[in-house]
């Protein structure tokens, strides 16, 4: 029985709130780094269009599809996959109160979803207020007052000037180009959301095909984002498209590097942050087949010639090597790898039969997730 602290809860949402309001300072009291410009700069005269994915939208769907599938695998493998194995799991106790896995494991990996975000949106305004790069449509936005309609000298370097367009909203963002938010946060919901199903989904769903087509999807829909923010084509028909209608937002740099910040700061809160692959909780396939046929593994103690062999819960490749036609009758004396092969039918015929300092190998319990034997 585990007993869960309320202190430490308390503390893990005053950590995700401490970690939030960085954002909101920045969101609503800093002003970006004000950069100069070319006058003959053509990367930064193009039209103003509207996001084909909003802020909103990005916000609501990045989160809510990664929350709905980590609800669905837990409740799937509460329901489904454990309900014989609930002897193999922990207890879960807050003061008087049983508390089901179910709930805990939710707080864990949600949890760890959310202070994933706030990482990965701090660098990115941390990038965006301190470089303060341009958006493609800054001159439309902005209309300085200087080399907005005309030009003394072409390559002139201009700092000294002053926004005269109205909306001040647009001209604040204009000047947050680096990195494209849009980018990392959908890559880093693909990474953090694939590592999770890879980790939690070790069997087959039904099809060895639903996970990947899943992961896939969440690709997909994170370069679908990371495309919109270049360029969006307005289609006037089924067949052809308009391209003199862009919505450009970020220049092709800003995209990339959005899309890779966003892809490590996913792999880096999925593998070594939440530590999705050592909390898989993979239970012991037992022999009685009314009680649990969820595990990968089988639950046995060997006892060789050498001594006691046991079996521990870390998933590992592992072989075992019997001797093979021993006088003394077959038996496992150990483990090794893969490389240790028995030897040719020629050499059986000339031992006659008898394969001495020999061994053949064979895999130990399930071929795609086993574990090891320890003397």
């Amino acid at each position: 029985m585990v007993e869960l602290s309320i202190s430490k809860i308390v503390c893990d949402f005053a950590v995700l709130v401490v970690c939030a309001i960085p954002l909101l300072i920045f969101h609503e009291f800093v002003t970006p780094y004000k950069r100069g410009f070319y006058c003959d700069d053509e990367s930064i005269r193009y039209p103003y269009r509207g996001s084909t994915v909003s802020r909103q939208m990005l916000i609501v769907v990045g989160i809510l599809i990664p929350c709905a599938l980590i609800i669905a695998t837990e409740v799937f493998r509460a329901v489904l996959w454990e309900k014989k194995c609930v002897h193999q799991f922990k207890a879960y106790r807050c003061r008087q109160y049983n508390v089901h896995r179910l709930i805990v494991r939710l707080y864990v990996f949600i949890g760890y979803f959310f202070l994933g975000i706030c990482f990965n949106q701090l660098l990115c305004d941390i990038a965006k207020y301190t470089i303060g790069r341009q958006r493609p449509h800054f001159m439309e936005v902005c209309k300085p007052n200087i080399g907005y309609n005309n030009c003394a000298n072409d390559h002139k370097y201009i700092t000294d000037y002053v926004c005269t367009g109205e909306n001040k909203y647009w001209i604040h963002e204009s000047q947050l180009s680096f990195y494209s938010g849009h980018s990392a946060f959908s890559f880093f919901a693909a990474w953090y959301t694939t590592f999770y199903l890879q980790a939690r989904l070790y069997k087959p769903l039904y099809s060895r095909l639903v996970v990947p087509v899943i992961q896939f999807a969440l690709f997909f829909g994170a370069f679908y984002v990371a495309y919109t923010r270049i360029s969006k084509p307005a289609y006037t028909s089924l067949y052809t498209a308009d391209w003199s209608s862009l919505d450009y937002k970020h220049h092709w740099s800003d995209v990339l590097v959005g899309s890779i910040v966003g892809s490590a700061t996913g792999i880096i809160v999925a593998l070594y942050v939440a530590e999705l692959f050592d909390k898989r909780e993979i239970p012991v396939k037992e022999i009685d087949e009314n009680v649990c046929q969820f595990g990968l593994m089988e639950k046995q103690i060997v006892e060789a010639e050498e001594g006691k062999i046991g079996v521990t819960d870390r998933p590992v490749t592992a072989i075992r090597q019997i001797r093979a036609n021993d006088p003394r009758g077959p038996s496992m004396i150990g483990t090794g790898s893969a490389t240790d092969r028995p030897g040719t039918s020629n050499n059986i015929e000339k031992t006659n039969g008898l394969i001495d300092n020999n061994y053949k190998s064979e895999l130990y319990l399930d071929p795609v997730l086993v574990v090891p034997i320890n003397y």
